[in-house]
């Protein structure tokens, strides 16, 4: 549990069909039979719902949070006389698989009185739609708040919610990917790519379909074909690497959602090895997000150092993510008869220059 629970904060960047965002919407009160509602014992389960009510939860796996809408009732806001309709509350996600998601946050204190407020822990059921409310305390006029919750038996809610996947970039998957020869080969995340029956790239403003040629779920690489000549394309570096050295990385994180633009940013090795040891991969003091997956991440001199798999959330630290070493990539691509080109010798290229190759061999690619 406890690495599960870990494993969250790893933000890995992508927006594939397993980890897209996730909407609950159209939420009701369950109330099961037997209990009590409206003065009376309920034969059967019921669900409650108001006609002018909103109650929804929108999971962020990109901000590792789960945010809650609730719109009360024109007649419950004039019973309990409310200043407002509308509650917003943010909970920070603390587990979460295929099937359940777990995470803590508090109620909105009235203005003026920031220490009565009740804890809260959601448990969402992802196969049923159903959330668990839970409330505790940890002030003492929070402690007065609870008991008022469990007089009145509201200390544990449940909820019944419609679920649907709300993807960013308007309900397409995407990532990075960029061109490793001449002959329209380009290398991804195999997560971005992951049941995709077609995957597209976005180059020069023109889309191509790219076929698939081959996968690694353990590296999490992807080889794709694209039937164009790139106007340039990445070579792979040969010197050993280093802590403190300077790398860049280029991609589009969040996707179109943030714009067609692609992002190039700098940062330093920190570390030869990735999360939990893995000796593939590499550790790097940049901010790699959603969407960065399977972005190049190169030298001063535009060579292949690593390929940007995933990041830490900010939640447990700023800036730390981690790429795939050239070398991992070397070995994938030679399995499938690719022999990457390598560059003997280093040679200076000036900012422009490096940007001018990145922004001419990296592409946007989606999948609708």
């Amino acid at each position: 549990m406890k690495k599960l629970s870990l494993y969250i904060f790893l933000v890995l960047m992508w927006c594939n069909v397993g980890f897209a965002n996730i909407l609950l919407n159209n939420c009701g009160l369950f109330i099961p039979a037997g209990e009590s509602f409206g003065g009376r014992t309920l034969n059967e389960d019921r669900i409650i719902r108001a006609e002018d009510q909103k109650h929804e939860y929108f999971v962020s796996y990109e901000d590792s949070v789960v945010y809650e809408t609730y719109v009360r009732s024109s007649a419950l806001t004039d019973a309990i006389k409310a200043t407002s309709r509308t509650t917003n509350i943010k909970f920070v996600i603390t587990f979460a698989d295929d099937k359940l998601i777990t995470a803590k946050g508090k109620s909105v204190p009235p203005a003026g009185s920031p220490d009565i407020y009740t804890t809260i822990e959601l448990e969402i059921n992802l196969e049923n739609g159903e959330v668990k409310e839970r409330h505790g305390a940890e002030t003492l006029r929070g402690m007065e708040l609870l008991e008022l919750h469990r007089k009145s038996g509201t200390d544990i809610n449940i909820y019944k919610c419609d679920s649907e996947k709300a993807k960013l970039d308007d309900g397409t998957s995407s990532g990075t990917a960029f061109f490793i020869n001449k002959k329209g080969n380009l290398l991804t995340n195999n997560h971005v790519v992951e049941g995709c029956e077609l995957p597209k790239i976005n180059y020069f403003n023109k889309e191509y379909d790219a076929n698939l040629i081959s996968t690694d779920k353990t590296l999490d690489l992807a080889l794709l074909k694209v039937d164009l000549k790139p106007r340039a394309f990445i070579s792979f570096s040969n010197k050993e690497l280093k802590k403190r050295q300077l790398v860049i990385v280029a991609g589009y994180p969040l996707g179109k959602y943030l714009s067609d633009d692609l992002k190039i940013n700098q940062g330093n090795i920190s570390s030869l090895k990735g999360f939990e040891n893995n000796s593939n991969e590499i550790t790097v003091d940049l901010a790699i997000n959603p969407g960065n997956s399977g972005g190049p991440i190169v030298n001063e001199n535009g060579q292949l150092v690593a390929v940007a798999v995933a990041g830490m959330s900010k939640e447990v630290t700023e800036g730390l993510s981690f790429g795939i070493k050239s070398s991992a990539v070397t070995n994938f691509l030679k399995s499938n008869k690719i022999s990457p080109d390598i560059k003997l010798t280093s040679f200076s290229m000036n900012d422009e220059k490096v940007n001018q190759l990145l922004e001419e061999s990296t592409v946007y690619i989606f999948c609708e």
